[in-house]
């Protein structure tokens, strides 16, 4: 599991690996030149929300990029709405064509909500994800994190106050994401992927029957559960030392 490229990757052997890569991010393409004789195939999980028009900027040639860790892409993206560090359409559609690629879906909005989890399981709230809202409940005593808006039901925050969302309400995000999602790669890529990842790794019995339907038939998480639907994956950072 990849996402942003940092130098120290191509130090490890590579070889031995199955490479999937998350988000889209520029340097993704921009290091294409060293990926591309991998033996197996290259799987690129693609948020399509993310991606923007822009020409194709040139590849790696020798000179390294500075590596941006999620937290910080993720604030330029959905804070300040800087999408510069991911791939143009040009460029995804330069490698997507490549016979060692296959493109994936981690969805279009890659988007948050407030859920109710119990303390041991609550994950710190990164500023980008609190800066979704314009103005935040008070979080003190709620045992409020913020999740995937797909993987869980999670509450609505308006008006100054939690509502639970409807059954019927994540449902219908769960399809308007993915036909999102899907149109958009028709549209751009001509394609229609079978592979699924998951935003944040999080999913549930729910959100993979509803996949399912769309004709999405492999899926992945850095954490599969109890699922036997999901295939494992192993962060790469684990490898090295950032």
């Amino acid at each position: 599991m990849i996402h942003d490229i940092h130098r120290k990757y191509f130090e490890l052997n590579l070889s031995q690996f199955r490479l999937t890569f998350d988000d889209g991010l520029f340097s993704q393409y921009y290091y294409f030149p060293l990926l591309k004789s991998h033996p197996a195939n290259l799987t690129y999980f693609i948020t399509t929300s993310l991606i923007r028009p822009g020409k194709a900027r040139r590849m790696y040639t020798g000179e390294y990029l500075s590596h941006l860790k999620p937290k910080k892409y993720m604030y330029r993206s959905f804070v300040e709405g800087n999408f510069d560090h991911f791939m143009t359409i040009e460029e995804l559609q330069a490698i997507s064509g490549r016979t060692n690629v296959r493109i994936g879906v981690h969805s279009h909005f890659h988007d948050v909500i407030f859920s109710r989890t119990h303390p041991r399981k609550r994950k710190p709230l990164a500023k980008w994800k609190l800066e979704r809202f314009q103005t935040l409940p008070d979080l003190s005593g709620e045992n409020l994190s913020i999740r995937s808006k797909l993987a869980f039901q999670g509450f609505n925050y308006r008006d100054g106050l939690l509502t639970r969302r409807s059954e019927t309400e994540w449902e219908d995000y769960i399809k308007y994401d993915t036909e999102m999602c899907l149109q958009w790669m028709e549209n751009h890529l001509g394609t229609a992927p079978e592979s699924y990842c998951f935003p944040f790794n999080e999913h549930n019995e729910k959100l993979i029957s509803i996949l399912k339907t769309f004709g999405f038939k492999q899926f992945f998480a850095a954490r599969p559960g109890q699922s036997r639907e999901v295939a494992g994956r192993t962060d790469i950072d684990r490898l090295i030392e950032i």
